[in-house]
């Protein structure tokens, strides 16, 4: 059921385009806010139980609107685990990708611009800077379609929920000092190390496999903190990336757009092998 529900929902944004025009979680900010209206002078708020109550409160109601439909007809339950899972991934980086190296070859600085942005891509004085948005790239697609895709696959559309709304607290609280934004943190990284362990080794069943795995035991630090780290490391590593500074710019625009292309094909087989994975596991009565 998992697999049909994934298949039915990639497709559905595939024929009808990108959804990003329903994807508003303004209604979560709204809530956050009241919240912290009502709750942020109690000492629980500061921590481990006021994010658990934030993010708890949208999944029960979520779990609660699901057990209704799916006494009144299963098949409702059924359309609207597709509807969150839907929801719950982000911008569609093939279409945004697409775009950037588009504007990048058309000159259109606007574009480049604003797609930049939703990459988070830094400028800086390499205008070209290969490394970082190669990076930047894997792991934005690891936020807004892996991590989503392995706890929906987990925990069903709660789980989906779930990873995308700790997403928005860490964005929202990155850089902040206190409890809560703590908290908010280390549940991130709690949630992203079982999913960037398993897109890695997508990169490397997808890419160059020596490559990927020795650069991955290669990462060092506290096995919370190099998640990150370890999916932009990996992707290098299956790109067989090397770093090349070009003087001539035009030539060095070439190389960027190539690299982005060859991210971006990456990224798509990775999906691929991770569906077809999910298929045989399925077949195998491994999962629902």
């Amino acid at each position: 059921m998992d697999l049909i529900s994934i298949l039915l929902a990639l497709a559905l944004e595939y024929f009808l385009g990108p959804m990003d025009r329903f994807r508003n979680f303004q209604w979560f900010e709204n809530y956050l806010n009241w919240l912290e209206l009502k709750c942020q002078q109690h000492s629980f708020w500061d921590g481990n139980l006021g994010v658990l109550i934030t993010i708890g409160v949208p999944i029960i109601t979520l779990l609660i609107v699901d057990l209704v439909l799916g006494e009144i007809f299963i098949g409702l339950s059924f359309v609207l685990s597709i509807l969150v899972f839907v929801y719950c991934l982000g911008p569609d980086l093939n279409i945004l990708l697409s775009n950037y190296t588009q504007s990048l070859e058309g000159n259109i600085e606007e574009d480049i611009a604003v797609i930049e942005s939703n990459l988070n891509l830094k400028s800086g004085e390499n205008q070209y800077d290969e490394t970082q948005t190669i990076s930047a790239i894997l792991i934005k697609t690891h936020e807004h379609i892996f991590g989503v895709l392995f706890w929906f696959i987990i925990l069903g559309m709660a789980g989906a929920l779930l990873f995308s709304l700790s997403l928005l607290l860490k964005t929202r609280y990155e850089g902040v000092h206190g409890g809560f934004a703590n908290a908010t943190g280390e549940l991130f990284k709690i949630l992203i190390w079982p999913s960037s362990r398993l897109l890695a080794m997508g990169f490397a069943l997808s890419g160059s496999l020596v490559d990927t795995m020795d650069r991955w035991r290669k990462v060092e630090g506290d096995t919370c903190d190099i998640s990150q780290q370890i999916i932009s490391e990996s992707g290098l590593a299956a790109l067989q990336y090397q770093e090349n500074q070009v003087a001539d710019q035009d030539l060095a625009k070439d190389n960027y757009i190539q690299c982005i292309k060859e991210t971006q094909a990456l990224i798509n087989r990775c999906l691929i092998v991770w569906l077809t994975i999910l298929g045989l596991m399925t077949l195998g009565g491994i999962l629902s």
